[in-house]
């Protein structure tokens, strides 16, 4: 998709052209061509979500205008103005219609008080990517396949600033994109060696972005006992996958993301019905985001010092694979009792913790999973868990997620439920009981080493959006979250 400016949007001459209007009687008057479409008082007010296509009638050069409400003129923003733009993209109108041109008059929204010209680029560049997002690399035929703009026409703006927004939206939509398609990929294409490679070869693609793959080997050197315990019933070798961006002064401590790369779930021996297995191709959700959150730090360049870290395998059943009643022992050294095979993200979650804490010794580290169900009973498909030990760390990431207009909600982590985890035989269980979410918090908490800032994102329900479309989401797709927030925090927080 290419961006273009211009001044004048109805001398812009596109498959279609935008028009953001706003609640009111008359929606199309900050328009100076509105006079000459075909009337459309008391067809549409304004009220958000509400649309119109209309034939231009040579009212301005496209050959349509798509009338687009945003609702109150005190409530719009630029995350109203993007999330509107996005369900435009991702309309039936753009394939029915072949639209390859679309043309956005930004003018009467810029206007607005408190509206940044810079922001609003940014928004307008996600909004078209991630709107018009759909994974069909698997589709072999062309009547299946839904058309996408390529070209939009950004009219009615100063034309650096729209360029500044635009240039950074379009990194932050690519690569969360690049995570949406890891995630929709079915297993048998993504496994812990084919992430690898898809890390390997993104790093290669960003100047100075380092990707390592330590392989079964040397994980076996490292002591990771608990990671590898997981592994055991899989074919295809653990890899433990490193990034590490040097953005920021030399010998600074960096930011450290951690996310669960488990490619397919089967529950192990304690086995996930049939209906539960059937979307585990998405449980390495936590692990795509990481790499491409450090694929987006590095493209856009940020003074920041980062790495990510991804345990990728599978689990799976053979005659060695771990049983309920194991006990595994950490890179940690800690002993853990495996009350639940099911409860795999966290055993190799702790591990790729403490190799991280030990090899880089983190400002903070933040880890992602898909981790429990317990999530989506408590918060949805719209809102990620957040637990921490550090209350400003946890304050800074509630702003990243708000400012980039997606939804995030702090659980506690109370030591009267960290007493469920204690097992008679070892230092601990794999499963603590109710509450689900924060017993799995509590567990990961137990591997974080004194005086270390950390925080556990539990991205179950956010990771695939399986309802209506909402957002800058496609319904029944992967949502590539949280890569844009944690963008976003490595931005502010460096």
């Amino acid at each position: 998709m290419q961006f273009h400016y211009a001044a004048d949007a109805a001398k812009v001459e596109s498959d279609i052209l935008v028009l953001p209007v706003f609640e009111s009687d008359n929606p199309l008057k900050p328009y100076p061509f509105a006079d000459k479409l075909n009337a459309v008082k008391g067809d549409i007010k304004g009220k958000a979500g509400e649309t119109l296509l209309l034939p231009s009638g040579g009212a301005v050069a496209a050959a349509r205008v798509v009338v687009l409400g945003l609702g109150k003129q005190e409530s719009v923003s630029e995350k109203a103005v993007g999330e509107a733009l996005a369900a435009c993209f991702r309309s039936p109108a753009v394939n029915a219609y072949k639209l390859k041109h679309v043309a956005v008059d930004l003018s009467a929204v810029i206007k607005l008080k408190g509206i940044k010209t810079e922001s609003l680029g940014r928004w307008c560049a996600e909004a078209a990517i991630l709107g018009s997002y759909q994974f069909d690399v698997l589709i072999t035929k062309a009547d299946k396949k839904k058309e996408r703009a390529e070209k939009v026409t950004l009219a009615g703006g100063n034309k650096e600033k729209l360029q500044r927004g635009v240039s950074y939206g379009e990194v932050t939509a690519i690569y969360t994109a690049h995570a949406r398609d890891l995630v929709n990929e079915p297993s048998n294409r993504i496994n812990p060696a084919t992430l690898a490679k898809f890390a390997q070869d993104m790093a290669k693609a960003v100047p100075g972005l380092k990707c390592t793959i330590l392989k079964k080997p040397e994980i076996e050197k490292l002591k990771m006992g608990a990671f590898l315990g997981v592994n055991a019933g899989s074919d295809i070798p653990a890899h433990l996958i490193v990034l590490e961006w040097q953005g920021g002064k030399k010998g600074d401590a960096p930011i450290a993301y951690v996310g669960k790369g488990l490619c397919f779930d089967s529950g192990g021996y304690d086995l996930k019905p049939a209906a539960g297995m059937l979307g585990m191709k998405m449980d390495m959700a936590g692990g795509a985001a990481t790499i491409c959150t450090l694929g987006a730090i590095g493209k856009l360049k940020l003074k920041v010092n980062a790495v990510g870290v991804v345990p990728a395998t599978e689990n799976l059943i053979n005659g060695s694979a771990f049983h309920p009643g194991s006990v595994l022992t950490s890179m940690s050294g800690q002993t853990i009792e495996i009350g639940n095979t099911d409860a795999e993200g966290r055993l190799i979650l702790c591990d790729a913790l403490t190799y991280t804490q030990r090899e880089f010794k983190p400002k903070y580290i933040v880890d992602m999973a898909t981790l429990t169900g317990a999530q989506v009973v408590a918060l949805g498909n719209k809102i990620t868990g957040l637990m921490s030990n550090d209350d400003k760390l946890a304050a800074r990431l509630d702003e990243a997620f708000k400012a980039v207009g997606e939804n995030c909600w702090r659980l506690p982590l109370p030591d009267f439920y960290d007493k469920q985890l204690d097992s008679p035989i070892a230092d601990m269980v794999n499963i603590g009981g109710n509450p689900g979410t924060v017993t799995a918090g509590l567990f990961l908490q137990r591997f974080i080493d004194k005086g270390q800032k950390w925080a556990h994102l539990d991205i179950a329900g956010p990771a695939m959006h399986e309802g209506e479309a909402w957002g800058l989401w496609n319904s029944k797709s992967a949502t590539g979250t949280p890569v844009r927030p944690l963008v976003e925090f490595a931005e502010q927080n460096g």
